[in-house]
């Protein structure tokens, strides 16, 4: 009995084991510190920051229509509204 193991702490060992596999850079913190992360050497299209400037804008529209809210009651109307507007993405 002493060398059974309960099956989460198994699967947990499998997991790490393929993990270190996988992903051996990321093991014990070795990552190659020279090389940038992947995600600030690759441009965003233009299309992309378009459509992330509407989201934003979008957002701050959303935002300032729920702080006129009144009271709980009327938040909880607008943000109804708001959840069940979204039949278009750049409504």
């Amino acid at each position: 009995m002493a060398n059974q193991e309960y099956p989460i702490f198994a699967l947990h060992r499998g997991a790490t084991l393929l993990g270190d596999a996988l992903m051996p850079q990321i093991h014990r913190g070795d990552r190659n510190r020279s090389r940038p992360p992947a995600e600030i050497t690759t441009r965003r299209s233009l299309l992309d920051r378009l459509d992330a400037w509407f989201w934003r804008q979008r957002q701050r529209s959303n935002e300032s229509y729920l702080a006129q809210s009144q009271d709980v009651f009327e938040l909880e109307r607008r943000m109804r509204e708001l959840e069940r507007s979204v039949g278009s993405r750049y409504c």
